[in-house]
């Protein structure tokens, strides 16, 4: 199972967005404070079906050298699915279907919260940050009632794309306004696409897509830019990447892999990420750490502070950013109204077209 091709579960808030409802989790941990952060998810003890994301749950790992991990000191495992790690300041950001949980890289102390985005729904977020410290968000927008990674039934094509969304200043990584257009466009037919993993390779942006157990590079020079396809990492030794540019210089390639009745993640090391590589080797399963059959989903972090971003972690009230948040996505509602061969864009928090014409 391509792991990562889930729906994240969805309510309608007021500003039009769409939110993420957590589970709710208030225990303390051991902060990591070894240099590598690893989110993955495993399943419930004793249930069959592991390609239920209902049945999966979150776990975090840290690792000194990339290859050895262990579970953190006091980790308690929660409901969620499609983990993705990423570390700024003294804040840990674990986001999965449940949403959002924070940690405290002093204390250890965690909160969840919901994960709101200006319009439509996500799946497969990938973490990265942008000059200014804000979070940026990679995902594959959700098609609800259907798999977003393939065609719907009766499709023999259809377009897919990854799209990206920036951190709105105040909400602590918790609410995304989406940028304009896509970071990938492509036609797929007979196959999937999913799983977004984006990094830097010391060079430029990758950003790993998954097909199956394939997984495609495509590079920009520029992370909101366009990317254009470059290679093949994985021919079918693996799917659900994960990138990270190591100490060294070196990039690590992670995917989970199949087999037989249980699955696991695997590494190999490159020095860019983004050619193919023969051959990966086992660095974590879920039956070492005493975790059942299945460890899969890899999400992968420098455990280092990052660029500092004072305005993202404002104390603002409730009632502030969650009327900024909604004129924000206000000002992004535009549609057209057409009469006859007349054109016209109406913009507003709740536009409507003006008499006698009708919506295109």
């Amino acid at each position: 199972m391509n792991a990562k091709r889930l729906f994240l579960a969805v309510v309608l808030v007021a500003s039009g967005a769409l939110q993420v409802v957590p589970t709710p989790v208030s225990a303390a941990i051991t902060p990591p404070t070894q240099s590598y952060l690893m989110s993955f998810h495993t399943c419930t003890a004793g249930v069959t079906d592991c390609n239920n994301p209902s049945n999966h749950i979150v776990q975090l790992a840290q690792s000194s050298d990339g290859v050895s991990w262990s579970l953190l000191n006091g980790w308690q495992s929660f409901k969620g699915s499609v983990p993705d790690v990423f570390r700024r300041g003294d804040t840990l950001y674990l986001y999965s279907t449940s949403g959002l949980m924070r940690i405290d890289m002093k204390t250890g102390a965690t909160s969840t919260t919901t994960v709101t985005l200006s319009s439509g729904s996500y799946v497969d977020p990938s973490l990265a940050q942008l000059p200014d410290g804000r979070l940026i968000l990679f995902y594959l927008p959700g098609i609800p009632g259907q798999d977003p990674a393939g065609c719907a039934q009766g499709e023999s094509s259809c377009v897919r794309q990854i799209k990206s969304a920036v951190e709105v200043a105040g909400s602590d990584g918790a609410q995304f306004i989406v940028d304009d257009g896509a970071r990938i466009t492509e036609t797929i037919s007979n196959s999937s696409f999913s799983d977004p993993d984006i990094f830097f390779n010391g060079t430029q942006w990758v950003l790993y897509i998954s097909k199956g157990p394939t997984v495609h590079a495509y590079t920009s020079t520029s992370l909101q830019g366009t990317y254009a396809f470059k290679a093949v990492v994985s021919n079918n030794l693996g799917g659900v990447p994960a990138g990270l540019q190591m100490a060294d210089g070196s990039v690590a390639t992670y995917v989970h892999r199949s087999t037989g009745s249980a699955s696991e993640i695997r590494r190999a090391t490159s020095t860019t990420g983004d050619s193919s590589i023969a051959s990966f080797a086992t660095v974590l399963t879920a039956q070492i750490l005493g975790l059942g059959n299945n460890a899969e989903s890899p999400g992968l972090a420098l455990n280092v502070a990052g660029i500092a971003c004072a305005s993202c972690l404002a104390q603002t009230s409730t009632a502030t950013t969650t009327a900024t948040t909604i004129a924000t996505i206000a000002a992004k509602l535009t549609i057209s109204c057409v009469k006859g061969k007349t054109v016209r864009k109406v913009t507003g928090a709740n536009p409507k077209c003006p008499a006698g014409y009708k919506k295109k």
